[in-house]
This record gives structure tokens, sequence and C-alpha cells, in this order.
């Protein structure tokens, strides 16, 4: 239905716009919430020789920084291909939407990777191996589901059938076979 569009395709375009926002959120609390421990441990002076922990392991902990959690951001950058893929043949909005959040998470990412992090990950291959792998599905669905946008008649003839009541069922007038066999 063209409501669809204006509803969830809405609701979608707004979520991806939100995340494509949130790699600076990340980066403002992969700052400040380290700087506000480490203050709160001088006990709120600007000596920087002044501590409460006992311990070098508790002090190295507090001011080395945190691990990167880089299956977190795997799986923020494969929630965005996906949903770009799925709807953006329906939705052009989606691919400079999702050009904007890729360049704001390299950019984030770079500079908490520079900053924060004592040291990367040591990680194997396995991960970015799976992740190269499920991105192979993502085109594959752009194709299916653009598709099945592309093709039905009430998107673009900007007209649909009425529904008097929830126990009659929906006609579309949608139908697969339509395009291969020539009936409508």
């Amino acid at each position: 239905m063209p409501e669809w569009y204006r509803i969830v395709g809405f609701l979608i375009v707004k979520t991806m716009i939100i995340n494509s926002m949130m790699p600076y959120i990340g980066l403002c609390t992969a700052f400040a919430i380290p700087a506000l421990k480490r203050w709160m441990d001088r006990g709120f002076s600007n000596d920087i020789y002044k501590t409460k922990k006992t311990s070098m392991a508790m002090y190295r902990n507090l001011y080395s920084g945190n691990e990167y959690v880089i299956h977190f951001k795997q799986s923020g950058v494969l929630n965005i291909t996906y949903m770009t893929m799925m709807y953006g043949v329906g939705m052009p909005i989606l691919f400079p939407v999702a050009a904007f959040n890729f360049f704001n998470q390299y950019l984030c990412e770079r500079i908490v990777v520079s900053f924060n992090v004592p040291l990367p990950p040591a990680l194997d291959d396995k991960l970015t191996n799976n992740m190269i792998d499920l991105f192979y599905w993502s085109p594959l669905l752009m194709l299916f589901n653009g598709y099945w946008m592309l093709s039905n008649p009430e998107i673009f003839d900007n007209t649909f059938s009425y529904i008097p009541n929830t126990i009659t069922g929906m006609k579309s007038k949608h139908y697969v076979t339509s395009v291969f066999t020539g009936l409508t």
C-alpha cells in the first residue's frame, strides 16, 4: 500500500538518520566518561599525580583506555548495509544516508582508535571473513525486494483497492508471474 512509505518508510529513514549521528555520541562518551572517572579518582582536583588507586594494575586500568569492541561496530555496519539494500530501491534516500553513516563511523572510529584505545584488538581473520560472507547476500536481497517494490502497480499508479472491513482480504494486483507471462 502507498501508506507503507508514508508510515513505515518514514520511520526507517528517520532511524537511519539517527543511526548516522550515533558515532558522534559514541565518540563523546568514549572521551567524557573516562575523563570523568579519572577526575573523580583525583578527588576532583587537577593534580595528575594524585590518585585513590592502591595498586598499579588498578591505576593502569583507569588511565589506559577502554578495550575496542569491534564486533559491535561490525554489527552496526551490517545493519546499515542490509537495511539500505533491502529498502533502498523503493526509498533511494537511504543510499546517501548510508554513505553519510559510513563516513561518520569511519571518522569517529579512527579518532577513538588513535586516542582512546590502548592497543587494537588482537583478532584473527575469522570475524572479518564471516562479515564478508554475510555481505554477499545483501545484493541478492536488494534484487528480490527491489523487484517486488518496483513491480507493485499500486505505488506508481497511485491507486489501491479499498477494503471495506477487516475480514475481506487485500487485493494488491501484485503478481510475481505477471512480468514473465504477460498477465495482469
